[in-house]
Parts: structure tokens; sequence; C-alpha cells
């Protein structure tokens, strides 16, 4: 992945707008079927939503309760599908249910839910089927659960994943395949020819330099950021925020769904990097999605309603090791309240030729994508009678994954690495991870852990900087290896960061320095 903004100086038949998931399959399919496309992001790869969700792919459990039947169908089967193409990616998690006396939900309309769960999945899930656990089970494996009112528990499975790294595995084989894509690029206008839409002018936010890019087709997939670009449907659009606080470990594998007591809205305690993931919430959202954080309203509704759940001692704001939140960019339903809101997808032809898609889920975005480029294609009068990401195995995917995971953990443990480092290392990078392995073997010292108490070697930062087009130093700490979201970094590990990659990108003293103080400073 190299960055050359010079690129894109030349005429495209798509020009993808926002670099998130769903701007990623959009360009990856897109250029798998022959076009000539250029992907543009504001910011960084996977910078905001889609670096902000649950990490889960998944088919939306609790949608059932609203009877999105499709959806939860649709999900599964792309749960399926992406295990499939992306085993290292895409990993099976199991999910504990308890059920407490005075639930609204009981035993019986839950076990009947999972039953449907089940159903709607199909066959050759990468999960298996619902079961039960007496509440002494629950008691013996998930110690950390409130026995008081624990009345028995269901079990049932989804997925996980590293939502920042899935995008940018995405965006990797978009470049593999010949897109142009540009992080830190902002479109600052919609080009019109005759009144419809015949390119971008696109800013270079690491420079001066403003490139009026042409194309055939724009497609917009920035979410929350959409309305920026002036199309005239964008402002019905509904934005809700789900903030996400990361707690110590729970010493389990296992995930758990739980309920809030007042507002019987769904929330999840998930294990992540050796952390734990809290939430989410579901808030009405408003201004500029640059700006959404997690508010001290956030932080005691997330504390409280786990809390609720824990065995003595409970959380306190002393802690939580991170926090993050993110903005949904969904269909305006103003009837519902925002948890109800549907996560259907929905593509939007504006009257100047833009195609702009709305809603939609992690766990869909392929497919969604896949119907995006089908317009595009009509659009651009081509014939396309097959969509390749159905079937084409992820960027990084190894052949035979079972004997390749067990050779790759061989290979790191021999260089030095702890075993746990050197399982998530295969996982979080795939067939690639030869190049992380390389690296060590050019220098034993960058097997070292970052942190002690995270499975992240000093290695990663380098291959961020060389191979994953990272041009800022939050791009490196936050998503590339995401330590900025799991604990507070100190200013020597950040210093000791900015050197080593300075290094490879030829960052002066100045820039090393601004570069440590901007991940430094809070944000509002």
């Amino acid at each position: 992945m190299k960055r050359d903004i010079a690129s894109l100086d030349q005429t495209f038949d798509l020009l993808v707008i926002g670099g998130g998931i769903y701007g990623a399959w959009t360009a990856y399919d897109a250029a798998l079927r022959g076009l000539r496309v250029a992907l543009v992001e504001k910011s960084d790869w996977a910078s905001g939503t889609s670096s902000a969700s649950t990490k889960l792919i998944h088919g939306g459990l609790r949608y059932l309760e609203h009877r999105d039947f499709n959806l939860v169908r649709v999900s599964l089967d792309e749960r399926r599908r992406l295990s499939e193409l992306g085993p290292h990616r895409v990993r099976p998690l199991r999910f504990v249910l308890p059920v407490y006396k005075g639930a609204r939900v009981g035993p019986v309309r839950l076990g009947l839910g999972l039953w449907l769960y089940d159903l709607l999945s199909g066959r050759n899930q990468p999960v298996p089927r619902h079961s039960s656990l007496s509440r002494a089970r629950v008691a013996e494996e998930l110690p950390f659960l409130r026995r008081d009112g624990l009345r028995q528990a269901f079990t049932y499975g989804d997925c996980q994943t590293d939502d920042a790294r899935f995008t940018l595995e995405i965006v990797d084989g978009a470049c593999r395949a010949g897109v142009v894509a540009i992080n830190h690029a902002e479109v600052r206008e919609i080009l019109t020819t005759r009144e419809r839409a015949s390119g971008a002018a696109v800013r270079d936010r690491l420079g001066a330099d403003t490139i009026d890019v042409q194309a055939s087709v724009i497609v917009n997939t920035a979410g929350p950021w959409a309305p920026n670009l002036g199309q005239e449907h964008c402002t019905d659009l509904r934005l809700v925020k789900g903030a996400h606080l990361v707690m110590p470990t729970l010493h389990t594998s296992d995930a758990v769904l739980l309920m809030t007591p007042d507002e019987q809205r769904v929330f999840f305690m998930i294990p992540w990097y050796g952390r734990t993931l809290v939430g989410t919430t579901d808030t009405d959202f408003s201004g500029n999605p640059d700006n959404v954080s997690v508010t001290e309203t956030d932080v005691e509704y997330l504390l409280d309603s786990a809390n609720k759940f824990l065995e003595v001692p409970c959380w306190s704001d002393q802690d939580i090791c991170g926090r993050f939140a993110g903005i949904r960019a969904l269909q305006n339903e103003n009837e519902r309240a925002p948890s109800d809101v549907t996560r259907e997808w929905k593509l939007v032809h504006s009257s100047n030729g833009v195609l702009t898609s709305t809603g939609g889920k992690l766990t869909s975005a392929r497919r969604d994508a896949s119907f995006i480029v089908d317009r595009v294609m009509a659009v651009l009068g081509k014939h396309s009678s097959e969509r390749p990401t159905e079937s084409e195995p992820f960027p990084w995917a190894p052949r035979n994954f079972e004997a390749w995971f067990a050779e790759s953990i061989k290979r790191g443990v021999s260089l030095g690495m702890d075993e746990e480092l050197a399982t998530n290392l295969s996982l979080r990078y795939g067939k690639e991870v030869t190049t992380v392995h390389e690296i060590v073997e050019g220098d034993r010292s960058l097997a070292d852990r970052i942190v002690s108490s995270l499975a992240f070697c000093k290695a990663e930062w380098v291959r961020g900087a060389r191979d994953e087009m990272t041009m800022t130093l939050s791009d490196l700490t936050t998503r590339r290896v995401p330590l900025s979201v799991l604990t507070p970094l100190s200013r020597q590990i950040l210093e000791e960061a900015a050197d080593l990659v300075g290094n490879i990108l030829g960052w002066d003293e100045e820039r090393r320095r601004a570069e440590v103080g901007t991940v430094l400073r809070p944000r509002s």
C-alpha cells in the first residue's frame, strides 16, 4: 500500500468517497470486475464508524424482536460466507445469555428466539447451535456474574473480528487489484458537467494540493459525513451514536449478552485483545461527526449497566482502560427510539447521479457493496454477471488454514515470541504475517511486546509504517496496532514509536514531537 496523491490526476470509471468498510468493499469489488477505481478517505482507513463497532460479525439476535427477519437471515448467511473466505479475520465466539428473575424476556421466549436464530442461519455455520446452561454451570464458568436472581443461561454462537484491520485488509486487496487508494484526502466539492456529477475536487490534507479527480460514476460511502457532500437526500439521515468502554479482562473467552434492568436494552461484555469491551449505547447525535466522543453520561450508563450484573468488587472510573464512540448513519425513522431504528441498508440515486449508501452493518457490507457495484456497472452500460467477492478469499487469507495456523504460531515462537503473541500475529496478518516474521529476523528485539499485558510487538510498528499506508502516529497506535484504544500510552512508548516509524517515514524531530503531542492530547 503506497500513497501517491498524484495518481489521482486521471479519469476513472468510479470514484468512491469514504474509506470505511463500505467504501473498501465497493472499491475492491469494482476493481475485481475490471473498473478503473479511485478510493479517497478524508482521514485514515476505518477511522470513523468502521473502527468503532462492537467488533462482531453477527446476525443480530436482538433484531428478531423487531421482526427484521430478512436482515437477520442475510447477516447470518454473510457470517458463514465471511468466516469461510477469511478464517483468520472472522473468528467464532461463544455468547452466554444469562436469565435473571424479573427479566422482560423469560427463558421460554429466549429459547424460541434462539431456535429461530439457528433456523435462519441455515447449514455449514462456523458456530454451534444454541444450548442451555444450569445456574450451577454459569456460576462455575462465569464466576464474575452476579448469582442473586440468576435462573439459568443460554449459549449461542456468533463471530468476532478486528474491524479496523478487516477494513485495512480489504483496502489492501483493492490496491492490489489496481485501485488508486489515498487516505488523508478530503473531497471538498462534487464537480458537475451539465448538472451531472463528473468528479470531485480532492484536497491532500498532508500537503496543500487540490486535485480535480474525473470519474464517470461517484459513490458516496462517507456514512455520517455524507451530508457534507451536499446531496439533497442526506439531510434525512438519522445519526445514532454508539459508545463503548474498554475494561479489564474478566478472564473468560466467552462474551456475555445482557439486558439493562431499567430500559431492557441489550448490551455486551466481550473479550477483545486481553480486555473487555462493554457497549453499546444508542443515542441520537447532532453536530460535527469529527467531534464524537464518549461523554460522562455514556460512562455512567455503561458502568451502571455492567455493575448490576457483576459480583463485587464492581468497576469504577479508575478501571477504564479506554473508550471509543462511533456514529451510525441510519434511515430516518423519527417515530422509533434510536435502538429500534432499522439497520437495513439503502442505496439512494441523487438527481446529479451520485450514489449514496446509508444504513447497513459491518457484517453485511460485502453483500451491500456488491449491489452498489451492480448499479455502477448498469450506469456505465457494462455487463456484469458475477459478483467476485462472493467467492474470492480475503486478500490475506492463507490456504489450508488450520495447518498454516499451527505452522505460523510455531514460526513465531521460534523467533522468540510467546505463544499468545504468535497466535495474535497470525490472526491479525493472515499470510502477510511472514512480513512481520522477516522484520523480526532482521532485529530480534522487535519481537518484544510493546506493553507487557497486551500481545502486540514492535515489529508491527515497522510493518504498519512500511507496508500499510500509515501517515500519522495516530494511524499507527489507534488502527494499525490498537494500543491507544486498549490502554493509556506513556510518552516514552509514543516517543519510541515515533522514532521507529519516523526513520521509515522520514519525519524530522519537530514532526516526531508534534505527532506524539497529538496522540497525547485528550479529546474533548
